[in-house]
């Protein structure tokens, strides 16, 4: 076994749980210490030192240290920190909630990387004594869970910080009646009013209070509604720029009396000063007046989407004219899709990062956003987490630098995560429009088939054959299995879709006959067992990672799908009848036109099952 010479004992604990279980059976003595910042290894034969900064180094050190010592008997390392902090955020609020049992899975992950802070976006998913509706019934974690999460986290040299609203994106709460005294629109409170305050005085005090740091982020993006709900009907127009100014003003003022240092995202005051009401107008810049009106705190600035360096340069030089406490915000793209973007997200953080460090930005952030009903699974993030990382500890960064930390730190090749990028990348390049294939095609109607003619661009069937294949042959560790056995099964669900797809639509043609749809009602069964296969792999990663709530959704979804085509085959056999003319196929075959930039689109699941609202 390692023994860990120079440990507290809580120190050995943790060191020995985020090193992979294979490694701690190797003899050998590690000598720590503390000194300069970073990591310091070195081994000879059975003796090895590690010199580390940080609790985070520690961590990191370790990981690198036991990994490498496996199969190298002499080597000497050392890794400096390229920023201050090294954050990950993980959204918990768009309907998965991640059991405290995975939080602190990813504790360990992010501390074998180097992360030295977890931002939890929460939205709504934190307990508020004084309202008992807010999160009700969202599977919000409680005070007790929060402060076990946060203390876990300190072993690790991971902070774990809250990240709420105090503006908009609030719907989930606003949708309660108990909430309407603070009510503006349906995602916006009401800035001004004596309830918005004791309201915000109860938020912040419940958000802040299980945690051990005293960093919060207050969100305050994306408001497009401020001031034009029951705000215009009580006090009539107000600009917005005055209104959010207001809002941050008595937030920032109530953090402080709480002894809290705030961040916020900072895309709405370049949208509220552009002529063209645009986010991130290149064209507005902010003088030294506007700066000092601003109350103390951070600026967040986010951006997921931009390949090219330059971009980020110059947004970084407008953010600094609003604050010298500037963070970036890149993204994993695990967003509105079934599989996370993987080349979209290579491209984003390579840029993104080394703007960042060109400019002098010392906190950057990797977030994990579940947008649309977070049916990416938690664990498809490693590698995505991985290569954000490797840009902390290494002045040039190649995939290959990636890929060789990844497979030494984590225990398995990248194969798999190089793989999942084939759900929806069909350019042969960068996903660099997101199409998001895959879902499209799963949530596809049988009947009204939207993205008809956006399909016929690329050969799905080819590219889903060869990655089914490819599927079957990857290795993982036993905890990241369920997420193999998830996507495999995926991929031959939507493949069994897409010539379902097909099939059915080869009925609307004039000269269709009784074997064409005898072949329709073939390959729609065949997707109904493909479903029935898909389904339980589904409710076992999730399950496996985050809380029942919010399932109900996925279940209405897949079951929706699943009863969807018990109707086709019904209709078919209808129309062998001729009772049915299966009027929905003799639509003019048009492009959808919603999201539609790149090859084939991207879509959310409302915009793909139906062009009927689901609920108005």
């Amino acid at each position: 076994m390692i023994e860990w010479r120079g440990l507290s004992a809580e120190q050995r604990l943790a060191v020995s749980a985020v090193c992979l279980p294979e490694t701690r059976v190797l003899d050998l003595t590690v000598t720590c210490q503390q000194g300069a910042s970073g990591v310091k290894l070195s081994r000879d034969g059975r003796q090895a030192t590690l010199t580390y900064g940080t609790t985070t180094d520690l961590m990191r050190g370790a990981a690198l240290l036991s990994a490498k010592a496996q199969t190298t008997e002499q080597f000497d390392l050392q890794q400096t920190p390229q920023f201050k902090v090294l954050a990950a955020m993980l959204d918990v609020a768009r309907n998965g909630v991640p059991t405290v049992a995975m939080i602190k899975r990813m504790i360990r992950r992010l501390a074998s990387m180097g992360y030295n802070e977890l931002w939890l976006y929460l939205e709504d998913l934190f307990e508020i004594p004084e309202e008992p509706y807010f999160g009700r019934e969202r599977g919000r974690y409680s005070q007790a869970e929060l402060h076990e999460l946060a203390v876990y986290g300190d072993q690790f040299g991971v902070k774990l910080v809250p990240a709420v609203q105090t503006l908009a994106h609030m719907h989930n709460a606003l949708k309660w009646e108990a909430h309407n005294p603070v009510k503006d629109t349906d995602d916006t409170l009401l800035v001004g009013a004596p309830a918005t305050k004791t309201f915000m005085t109860h938020l912040l005090k419940a958000a802040s209070a299980p945690f051990t740091t005293n960093k919060i982020h207050i969100g305050m993006d994306e408001a497009y509604q401020l001031g034009r709900g029951r705000y215009l009907d009580q006090n009539g127009f107000t600009d917005q720029q005055t209104l959010i100014l207001e809002q941050l003003k008595m937030v920032v003022g109530l953090t402080q009396q709480l002894g809290l240092d705030a961040y916020m995202w900072s895309d709405l005051w370049f949208t509220f000063a552009s002529p063209k009401n645009e986010m991130y107008d290149p064209d507005v810049h902010f003088d030294a007046d506007f700066k000092a009106s601003l109350p103390p705190v951070g600026q967040v600035y986010w951006d997921y989407y931009h390949e090219d360096e330059q971009t980020y340069r110059d947004r970084f030089a407008q953010h600094f004219e609003l604050s010298d406490n500037v963070v970036f915000a890149g993204g994993i793209w695990t967003w509105s899709a079934l599989a996370p973007d993987q080349s979209k997200m290579m491209a984003t953080v390579k840029a993104g990062l080394s703007a960042a460090k060109a400019s002098g930005v010392q906190q950057v952030v990797a977030t994990m956003w579940f947008d649309d009903g977070a049916e990416v699974p938690l664990s498809a993030a490693w590698y995505g987490l991985q290569a954000f990382a490797a840009y902390q500890y290494h002045a040039d960064v190649t995939p290959a630098t990636i890929d060789a930390e990844y497979a030494l730190t984590q225990g398995e090749a990248p194969t798999f995560y190089h793989l999942l990028d084939q759900f929806d990348n069909f350019t042969g390049k960068v996903n660099v429009d997101a199409d998001n294939v895959s879902k499209i095609v799963l949530y596809e109607d049988l009947l009204l088939q939207k993205y008809r003619q956006n399909l016929q661009a690329i050969d799905l069937e080819s590219q889903y054959q060869d990655l089914i294949t490819q599927l079957g042959q990857v290795q993982l560790r036993p905890e990241n299995r369920v997420t193999l056995t998830f996507y495999r099964q995926l991929a031959k669900t939507v493949l069994a879709k897409q010539r379902a797809l097909k099939a059915v639509a080869s009925l609307g043609q004039p000269d269709a006959d009784d074997a064409q749809a005898e072949r329709a009602l073939q390959a729609v069964a065949t997707y109904r067992q493909a479903l029935e296969t898909f389904i339980p792999a589904f409710r076992t990663v999730w399950h496996d990672q985050r809380r029942g709530n919010g399932y109900e959704v996925i279940d209405v979804r897949l079951g929706g799908q699943f009863m969807r085509c018990a109707t086709v085959s019904w209709r078919i056999q209808e129309w062998r009848l001729g009772h049915d003319q299966l009027a929905e196929l003799q639509e003019p075959l048009l492009p959808m036109d919603k999201f539609n930039n790149g090859i084939v689109g991207h879509g959310l699941y409302k915009q793909i099952v139906s062009a009927c609202d689901l609920s108005f």
